[in-house]
């Protein structure tokens, strides 16, 4: 059977028809208990992710990382899923209880966009261990051969057994939880966090990695290499994008939820110290650090804390993108309201803020004073998946709101 879009339509049809009719009509056979290996179909690799069944929940697995899917619903052999957090879905057949099928829908963006995906049991998989090892550093180039898609990154890899866990850090943020093995001739990482799948494999040779293939998806792939560097690091993301003329009053204008513009200026932030994060719900790098503000929020919200989160999301249905931010919301329990950019297009950011030199990245973090004047203006965020960069990260950002109350 092959899975298609049309077949997508007729799950759903398959899913509403059998919910309106006699529960008690369903097959006894389901996924066996235990660890399985989902596996994604490219035309050029397939990219394996641990995932768990225990009962009725279904468990990502990306290094330390757990997704939770626990809304499976089954109509006879046929099964849908929606995954948390972000607008995407697992659709697909029971095979037998040690084998299904089906397809990856990211249902974000303006053309039909999916993967065919088996899930296979290996209940005597050795689970990955937890446990302290040494972090290696290398210096990573992306597209190398290409100067105009070229960027530097870090890669941090840590090898235990021939398992390898880590990630690589971008001046835009980073790649997140990622986890594979090695021979020690070959390495491969992959994660999937609904809304990116993303896998990476490289040659290794001695202190170098090389070679290398990154996959996001099956709509982009670059070549890439690595040296380690135990002292390789980035440009500093607070001065890659700055305002144009810091004399000028900071002001952009946004939507409200209910479609009403609505204008941001100094007597918006009068006395309040405010953090105007440039986001979208289909940006895994931004739910992290939507988290990471919803603790400071709830830290400092009574000393004068605000936080104005701007979506910038694929498409241009209002209605759509705001359904898609608002669920999200919901789900990670935000108490502040969202306001709407408009498209995910980086240009149609610049434009709604004007008074930047540019953006270069989702998330893009804005601190302002009690004054209006903009202190701080962050690219990307280095999430939790980064370690000890999160670690020092995050409270760096701590502290400059702190510093920012008192004044």
């Amino acid at each position: 059977m092959t899975f298609t879009s049309s077949l997508y339509s007729a799950l759903l049809a398959v899913l509403l028809f059998v919910s309106c009719s006699d529960s008690n009509n369903k097959p006894a056979t389901r996924p066996q208990s235990g660890s399985w290996q989902l596996v994604f179909n490219l035309d050029e690799v397939e990219i394996p992710i641990r995932l768990s069944i225990q009962d009725s929940v279904w468990t990502i697995h990306n290094s330390t990382e757990e997704i939770a899917l626990d809304s499976i619903q089954w109509a006879g052999n046929v099964f849908h899923v929606n995954l948390p957090l972000f607008n995407t879905s697992l659709d697909g057949e029971l095979v037998n209880e040690k084998e299904l099928k089906g397809l990856w829908t990211d249902h974000s963006r303006d053309s039909i966009y999916q993967i065919p995906f088996q899930l296979q049991f290996e209940n005597d998989k050795t689970p990955l261990q937890k446990m302290a090892t040494e972090q290696n550093v290398y210096a990573v180039t992306f597209s190398p051969d290409i100067p105009q898609d070229m960027y530097k990154a870090v890669g941090l890899f840590n090898t235990m057994g021939d398992r390898v866990t880590g990630t690589f850090l971008t001046e835009t943020g980073d790649y997140r939880y990622l986890e594979g093995a090695t021979t020690g001739q070959s390495m491969h990482l992959a994660c999937f966090d609904g809304s990116h799948l993303f896998y990476f494999c490289a040659n290794v040779q001695g202190d170098s990695l090389t070679d290398g293939k990154f996959y996001s998806g099956k709509h982009w792939n670059e070549e890439w290499n690595a040296t380690l560097d135990p002292e390789a690091m980035l440009h500093d993301p607070d001065s890659l994008t700055f305002l144009k003329n810091i004399d000028d009053t900071f002001n952009f204008k946004v939507r409200a939820t209910s479609g009403d513009s609505i204008e941001f200026g100094t007597s918006s932030f009068a006395d309040k110290v405010t953090i105007v994060q440039l986001f979208g719900s289909w940006c895994p790098n931004c739910t992290d650090e939507s988290r990471f503000l919803k603790q400071l929020y709830s830290r400092y919200q009574a000393q004068g804390l605000q936080i104005v989160p701007v979506a910038f999301e694929r498409g241009d249905n209002f209605k759509v993108s705001r359904k898609n931010v608002q669920l999200q919301f919901s789900e990670l329990g935000l108490d502040y309201p969202a306001y709407f950019g408009g498209t995910a297009n980086k240009s149609c950011a610049s434009i709604v803020f004007s008074d930047l030199s540019e953006i270069i990245s989702y998330p893009t973090t804005l601190f302002v004073d009690k004054k209006g004047r903009v202190r701080k203006i962050h690219t990307g965020f280095y999430g939790p998946g980064t370690g000890d960069y999160y670690r020092r990260h995050t409270e760096m950002l701590e502290m400059f709101v702190q510093q920012l109350l008192a004044e």
